[in-house]
């Protein structure tokens, strides 16, 4: 076994300590680039497959767990008819102008690839956005985002995803082959290392004031950590100092003791 003298463990002590504290939550060593996620799934209705936009959301979520925890919120517990201002979770508030509902069935159930509709497995409920813009706010702020959206068609608008995270970020919304009779799902997401944004919204309002009715589901964001209050952290570095104080007085007391017995 080896066994560590009384300065090497000092300085042992230290490291670990350094690194402790790199490791609290809240605490990052260094700020990421912006990264988009997105996937696309051409008259995709109710029950999917999803398969681009699944494969996208997974990718996502891989990325997004590096950085924070990741929460989904999936509407099943809103409750149903129209809104304005909802909070659909701790910290998360949904708001818009008037036209946003909570639905559990597609508004045009004949063809729902062309508007909104549930895609949680098993569940039924979503946000159904007819009024062209849909903000989420962040009480605490997060470093990810990503959902998935029903019923997009660039015939009426290109939907898109903004925030700002210290400048305006656009994301196009993929609508590759969507006309006025043909829809998609798509999953959009991105992450934002060591960026604080408040809020995103997402948009579908295209020339002349038209809107492209959409739904949106699975909405995916970190959740926020308790990051340790400035005093808490202030005892960690004392006590370890103070540690260390006590082995290094420790070491030199041994050293006299043995010099003065040699006399």
């Amino acid at each position: 076994m080896r066994i560590l003298s009384p300065s090497h463990a000092t300085r042992r002590m230290a490291q670990l300590a350094c690194l402790s504290l790199l490791s609290l939550p809240g605490t990052h060593a260094f700020a990421g680039a912006l990264t988009t996620f997105t996937g696309e799934d051409l008259n995709a209705g109710p029950g999917g497959p999803f398969t681009n936009s699944d494969a996208a959301a997974a990718s996502f979520t891989t990325a997004a767990g590096a950085i924070g925890t990741v929460g989904t919120i999936t509407f099943e517990d809103a409750p149903l008819g129209a809104f304005t201002s909802l909070t659909v979770a701790p910290n998360v508030t949904v708001n818009g102008p008037t036209g946003l509902a909570i639905l559990n069935t597609p508004s045009f159930a004949s063809n729902p690839s062309l508007d909104g509709f549930n895609t949680t497995p098993g569940g039924a409920q979503y946000v159904e956005d007819q009024a062209g813009s849909v903000t989420f706010t962040f009480s605490k702020p997060t470093q990810f985002f990503g959902a998935y959206l029903s019923g997009l068609q660039n015939y009426y608008a290109q939907d898109v995803v903004t925030f700002s995270d210290g400048s305006t970020q656009v994301i196009n919304a993929p609508e590759t082959g969507t006309g006025s009779g043909t829809g998609a799902v798509d999953f959009v997401g991105f992450t934002d290392a060591g960026k604080t944004i408040s809020s995103i919204t997402i948009t579908s309002t295209g020339p002349g004031g038209s809107v492209d009715y959409i739904g949106i589901d699975d909405v995916k964001y970190q959740i926020a950590s308790a990051v340790p209050e400035p005093a808490s952290t202030w005892l960690l570095l004392t006590g370890v100092l103070g540690l260390s104080l006590a082995l290094r007085t420790k070491s030199v007391s041994r050293r006299f003791g043995v010099a003065l017995n040699g006399v």
